[in-house]
């Protein structure tokens, strides 16, 4: 007796040429992003590997054996071993999505059925959620939901292949869309929202964008110059303030030892002041006093605690229960790891305090060396007896001098503020407030230096200040009996347009070639600060959207404390909602035809799939003689379904003709399963 040759079931359906492209070229599209964040050894990597699978497909190469399949993933497990064990025996959030991405396209490489290719599509979009793992651009969402519509299409074909060209398949899924876009909405507006995330991932290395260090020494600030990225961005409440105004103030250096500038060891705190954190709307009162601002800043990571003020900060957000120094510096509870959006408020200008004995100490203090300074300091300290005198002498010898403002000084000798002041006369905005601090001190009068960042862009789209690491700057600030600190810009002196226009205007194109791009003229800038702009808007109301913004959207609507309630209400409606389309179509839809296409795609799940331009004739002959087992019930389908729709009209009801479609269909699938 021979053995009756069963039909493989649609799991184990072998896949086509064309369907293998289609899961290589999916695959590529949802790792393509990726290259942003993981290292390039590794982004090289999944490149080769999936290059290796598109020329097996061009070629129409057979896929390679389990046994090199195998040593292909014990490769990449010593790849990242070995980078496991050159981070200190870390493993990172990067290093976890690299060997999921791996071990998918090793998965791809013996991918023969449906059930494979099933696995390969499911395992893309779990490697489309890890785009976000490292920031959520308003780019990457656009980007993901339409590597996920094409996903879901491909998914579609490889389970249904009979619907290729007989079904719109992209208005199919802009109908899901438009129908599932009120739930998404609904639910991200008023679904109970956490204060913190439910778990944290591991990094591979705390990384900041910001990159100013809390050390300042010849060079330091010039090396962060050369980048465009963005720090912060800042909108100001009120009117737009000048360029020589807007210096936002990171912290103090005070101990100086002849080459680094270094804050005080132990900083003396004072009481903090907290704002409201309204920093979802703009309606808050104005100012109380012509000197007094307030701002939002929307800080990138930085993996430092401290916060930026505009010029002398007075408070900030008392949801980040900052901590502030007697200097007014402020810092956050934790260091900075993802985008943080503060209230800040802060007064131009210095307000009278007094010095105590430690900060006398502290700016007065000066290492030994660099005798010519100190011998022009004590010239000035007896010629001058109003410390403010000495000031003006300082910056009278900057602005007359061959000082020059550039980002490629001479190298200084031993004695760093004599090699600059007499020697080499070209430096930084640290060489200069370096120098110019030491003078004073040197002279009697207690002064400082204080780094952070100096101006910003001003974005007319979004209506807020960009401040870029080429921003970064430092300064001086003088202690004046009766005036407190005062700050004094010695880059001022030499590079007024530093100042007044920014680092754009002071410095060519040949010495900061990474700001080309911000000169842009015309209708280049206007694109860029729209899509600034877009950027801001999106981090603002999405990703920075929480509890406290979800409490005043519902404060402002008059339905505080009803959350509960209008969340169920909500669900209860849209869920209404969602029957009316299922409704509207059981009136619209044939049931004759509709048991056809049942027909049709039940013996397409069995091998014999329907052509877009084949009869219904044509189409029966085909699957009998494809299915022998089958054939009665196909014939007998095929005849009434051929009967009622292109027959000459009968006295049959059509519900007679639907119950014996219905049996048919039911024969049909038992022969099916034998």
């Amino acid at each position: 007796m021979t053995a009756k040759m069963k039909t493989p079931p649609q799991t184990v359906r072998p896949l086509g040429h064309q369907e293998h492209g289609m899961l290589i070229g999916q695959l590529a599209l949802v790792l393509a992003p990726q290259a942003r964040t993981l290292p390039v050894s590794v982004s090289l990597l999944l490149l080769l590997l999936l290059a290796w699978r598109w020329l097996l497909w061009r070629s129409r190469a057979p896929l390679p054996s389990k046994p090199l399949i195998g040593i292909a993933a014990l490769l990449v497990i010593a790849i990242a071993a070995a980078l496991v064990w050159q981070s200190g025996g870390r493993l990172g959030r990067e290093l976890c999505i690299a060997l999921l991405a791996a071990f998918v396209i090793l998965k791809l490489m013996e991918t023969r059925a449906l059930a494979d290719a099933t696995l390969v599509t499911q395992l893309s979009f779990y490697l489309l959620l890890t785009l976000y793992l490292a920031d959520q651009p308003f780019w990457l969402a656009l980007y993901s939901m339409a590597i996920g519509a094409w996903i879901l299409r491909n998914w579609l074909l490889l389970h249904h292949p009979e619907v290729r060209g007989r079904l719109a398949i992209w208005p199919l899924l802009g109908r899901m869309a438009l129908f599932g876009l009120p739930w998404a909405l609904f639910l991200f507006v008023l679904f109970p929202r956490l204060d913190h995330p439910l778990w944290r991932l591991p990094q591979s290395e705390p990384t900041g964008r910001t990159g100013i260090s809390e050390t300042m020494k010849p060079g330091s600030i010039g090396e962060l110059i050369q980048s465009p990225e963005v720090a912060f961005r800042a909108d100001i409440v009120g009117d737009e303030l000048p360029p020589s105004a807007l210096y936002w103030r990171a912290f103090v250096l005070w101990n100086y030892d002849g080459e680094t500038w270094r804050p005080a060891s132990t900083p003396l705190m004072r009481e903090a002041r907290g704002l409201h954190d309204d920093i979802a709307s703009d309606d808050v009162s104005g100012p109380a006093a012509p000197s007094v601002h307030e701002y939002n800043i929307t800080l990138e990571p930085t993996q430092q605690s401290w916060l930026y003020v505009l010029d002398r900060g007075i408070a900030v957000s008392s949801s980040l229960n900052a901590q502030v120094s007697i200097d007014d510096e402020f810092f956050a509870s934790a260091p900075i790891d993802r985008p943080l959006r503060y209230r800040g408020r802060s007064t131009l200008g210095g307000t009278p305090q007094p010095l105590t004995r430690r900060a006398i100490q502290l700016a007065l203090a000066l290492p030994e060396g660099n005798p010519r300074s100190r011998e022009l300091a004590a010239k000035w300290a007896s010629q001058y007896p109003d410390p403010w005198q000495r000031v003006q002498a300082a910056l009278r010898l900057f602005a007359a001098a061959p000082f020059a403002y550039t980002l490629s000084p001479p190298r200084l000798g031993r004695d760093q503020v004599d090699s600059f002041l007499f020697e080499t006369h070209r430096g930084f905005c640290e060489h200069y407030a370096s120098s110019f601090v030491f003078l004073m001190r040197a002279a009697g009068v207690p002064a400082r230096v204080v780094a952070g960042y100096q101006g910003g862009e001003f974005n007319p789209v979004g209506r807020h200040y960009v401040v870029r690491q080429s921003d970064a700057h430092a300064w001086a600030e003088v202690w004046l009996a009766g005036r407190g600190w005062v700050r004094v810009d010695p880059t001022g002196a030499v590079a007024p347009s530093r100042v007044e226009r920014g680092l754009d205007a002071a410095l060519g194109a040949d010495e900061v070639p990474a700001l080309a791009s911000l000169r842009a003229p015309g209708w280049l800038r206007d694109l860029r600060w729209g899509i600034d702009g877009l950027s801001y808007t999106w981090q603002r109301w999405v990703l920075q959207y929480d509890r406290k913004q979800q409490g005043r959207l519902l404060e402002q609507a008059g339905l505080t404390g009803k959350l509960p309630t209008v969340l169920v209400g909500g669900l209860a409606a849209l869920s209404l909602l969602a029957l009316l389309p299922l409704w509207l179509r059981r009136r619209h839809v044939d049931p004759v035809q509709a048991l056809y296409e049942r027909f049709c795609g039940l013996l397409a799940q069995h091998g014999c799939a329907r052509d877009a331009a084949e009869g219904p004739r044509d189409f029966g002959a085909r699957a009998s003689a494809a299915l022998p087992r089958a054939e009665p019930a196909v014939r007998a389908f095929t005849d009434h379904y051929v009967a009622w729709r292109y027959g000459p009209a009968t006295t049959q009801r059509e519900t007679e003709v639907i119950g014996r479609l219905r049996a048919s269909l039911r024969e049909l699938s038992r022969s099916l399963r034998r």
